[in-house]
């Protein structure tokens, strides 16, 4: 290897392309179809922007597709930890008004199987328990931008996106999007115990609500993972994609009965 190269390869390990690899060839590996580095349109900017990874597992029934899509975003954060805080009794973590991301059939499968996936352990890889997430997270140390809080944001976007172009489309789907952020780095919750004294935990992955003020569309819940025993995680969330579409059929087959578009959804 010549200087060169040496060099190249140095400012892409820095730059955390590495870590982005990786985490596409364990979705592949656990059986995701995956995309890499997929172009969306920023709906505040009006420029295009670049989505990670794209990975869904799908399943056809009565010739509709029902897709369960994870859009993630990678980031390289090793000299600065992400902190999530929590407080369980806030009331907007008690209230309804976030939504899951998909398209208009979508909702109205999520609206007949929301306290399901809410209450069921089996599924809290794909479907956070919105008690148990938090209400912000942050870059500690950080100098200037909290790449925290843009990664969020685009990641939102990104999915916000994807959904209107779902909507747009007449092809037989329902198209499901699960926001996911995979950090190469060090990830803490904090919380005030029961004494009122700050605490930190280390912790493998964690969850945070996404609540925009009097704006129930852009509430949502967008989940956290380290690289730290990643690839459990990815075979954590291949078992929680089998057991819902082992357990909600009978949802599903409800919806595809019309035959539905999203551009020219019959609703039900």
């Amino acid at each position: 290897m010549d200087e060169k190269e040496k060099n190249i390869k140095k400012w892409i390990l820095k730059n955390g392309y590495p870590f982005e690899m990786k985490v596409a060839n364990l979705f592949k590996k656990n059986e995701f179809n995956v995309s890499q580095s997929i172009l969306y349109k920023d709906n505040v900017t009006n420029k295009y922007r670049e989505i990670d990874i794209i990975a869904h597992t799908s399943r056809e029934i009565n010739g509709v597709w029902f897709n369960l899509t994870y859009v993630i975003e990678c980031k390289k954060t090793t000299d600065k930890p992400w902190v999530v805080f929590k407080n369980k009794d806030l009331f907007n973590l008690q209230s309804n008004r976030y939504k899951n991301f998909g398209s208009k059939n979508a909702e109205i499968l999520f609206s007949k199987i929301k306290k399901k996936i809410q209450s069921n352990k089996n599924l809290k890889f794909i479907f956070p328990s919105i008690i148990d997430s938090g209400y912000n997270i942050v870059t500690a140390f950080k100098d200037s931008k909290d790449l925290a809080y843009s990664a969020t944001n685009g990641l939102l976007s990104a999915c916000e996106y994807l959904v209107k172009r779902s909507n747009d489309s007449k092809l037989q789907f329902c198209n499901m999007y699960i926001p996911i952020i995979a950090i190469e780095g060090d990830l803490y919750e904090s919380y005030l115990n029961p004494e009122g004294e700050l605490t930190i935990n280390s912790v493998d992955s964690s969850a945070i609500v996404n609540t925009k003020s009097f704006d129930d569309n852009n509430s949502s819940i967008i989940t956290i993972t380290t690289s730290n025993r990643l690839n459990n995680f990815v075979n954590k969330l291949n078992q929680n994609n089998e057991f819902f579409f082992n357990n909600f059929v009978d949802e599903m087959k409800e919806i595809s009965i019309s035959k539905p578009s999203n551009g020219g959804f019959v609703s039900l």
